[in-house]
């Protein structure tokens, strides 16, 4: 269960009031184990109490009980319905999340939706209709970068113009292994066609650098991508475990690598470097290796970290629901980080830079691949 526990910890967050009583909590679904990560971290709260827990999987739900401490509802439809559920955590497979917000926001119920955001822009778009139509509240819960202390802070700088105008930025993100690790017996979903995933590891991985950059600088112009298949597990599931995305933002090209890699020798667990060059200063920042330089000179990490704070995804869905302040990572920023991967798809199935927004909604690995057993397919038109 060390992948639950990882989530629990970074789920956890500073400083936040607490509500006048516990909310309810219904945990819908359990894949890769962030449904009983999330279980765990909800039950580990004053302000909250998980009463009711779904998942199909026999494994999965296996996991998701010993973690819930007793039976499954049995079904997700019996968790949204539970009196007591104020808030439902999405935590199912990408392929079902819009289906799952639909009927949790009819119901009335606030939405912790745990990462990827979903499997394509049309269902994105459907969140965040759903969200709106019902007046429920969603927060996107996509801990791993925002909410670190010192990118929460960054991401603060730049949008206040601290730093100045920016010239370039580079991110590396990912999960890093020994040689011998068995991935599909870990995370088998990882290995799970887009239909159901949405995409590989530029899916997974690849949602926190690009919400990320969407949070800093907004939806890019125009998107170019590659991927690669180099881990054998995912050779042989045709999935990438790696891949980079160039964000055109116009005056500067934002750099994001992206992934799953086997290392050799010693390592962390987790890369997680940004390199920001504005006019007149440099900064880079490895959170994973507590490493900073400011133009190029070596600094204190605890000095230069001192002060920063984040607010996680559970004080901002509380904070919204108590005191109507709007949450940083909601809908549409959701909405904004899927259109921005599905462009990087698009990029990679065509082999061109595409610009945004786009016309499709589609996953193009799902439609275009669809599209090239019938037609020429990349000769199609966008609304494919």
């Amino acid at each position: 269960m060390v992948p639950a526990l990882i989530w629990g910890v970074f789920a956890m967050s500073v400083g936040a009031e607490e509500p006048v009583k516990p909310y309810g909590v219904g945990i819908l679904g359990n894949c890769c184990t962030h449904g009983a990560g999330l279980c765990g971290m909800f039950k580990g709260r004053p302000d909250t109490r998980v009463v009711a827990a779904h998942e199909e999987d026999p494994r999965r739900a296996q996991e998701l009980q010993a973690v819930l401490g007793g039976p499954l509802a049995a079904s997700y439809e019996d968790v949204i319905g539970h009196p007591d559920v104020a808030i439902v955590a999405v935590s199912s497979d990408p392929c079902e999340k819009a289906n799952l917000v639909e009927k949790a926001a009819a119901a009335g119920k606030h939405i912790f939706l745990n990462k990827p955001f979903c499997d394509n822009l049309d269902n994105a778009r459907r969140i965040a209709s759903a969200v709106k139509k019902h007046g429920v509240y969603l927060v996107h819960d996509i801990p791993m970068v925002r909410f670190i202390p010192v990118y929460a802070r960054l991401l603060e700088e730049v949008h206040s113009g601290k730093h100045g105008r920016v010239l370039a930025y580079h991110h590396q993100f990912g999960m890093n292994f020994p040689m011998n690790f068995d991935l599909k017996s870990a995370w088998p979903e990882r290995l799970d066609p887009p239909e159901i995933s949405g995409g590989g590891e530029m899916t997974n991985m690849g949602c926190y650098a690009i919400d990320y950059a969407v949070a800093l600088f907004g939806r890019p112009k125009a998107v170019t991508a590659k991927w690669q298949k180099t881990w054998d597990v995912y050779q042989e599931a045709n999935v990438e475990n790696y891949g980079q995305i160039v964000l055109d933002y116009g005056d500067f090209f934002a750099y994001l690598d992206v992934g799953k890699q086997q290392l050799q020798g010693e390592h962390r667990g987790t890369s997680n470097a940004v390199t920001i060059t504005f006019e007149h200063e440099d900064l880079y920042i490895d959170a994973s290796a507590e490493v900073v330089t400011v133009n190029h000179v070596p600094q204190d990490y605890a000095q230069f970290a001192r002060g920063a704070s984040a607010v996680g995804s559970v004080e901002q869905l509380i904070a919204t629901i108590e005191k109507g302040i709007p949450p940083s990572s909601d809908a549409r920023t959701g909405v904004r980080a899927t259109e921005t991967l599905m462009a990087a798809y698009r990029s990679i199935m065509t082999g061109r830079t595409v610009k945004l927004p786009l016309k499709s909604g589609k996953n193009p690995l799902v439609s275009m691949k669809r599209a090239r057993k019938t037609s020429s397919g990349l000769n199609q038109p966008d609304g494919i």
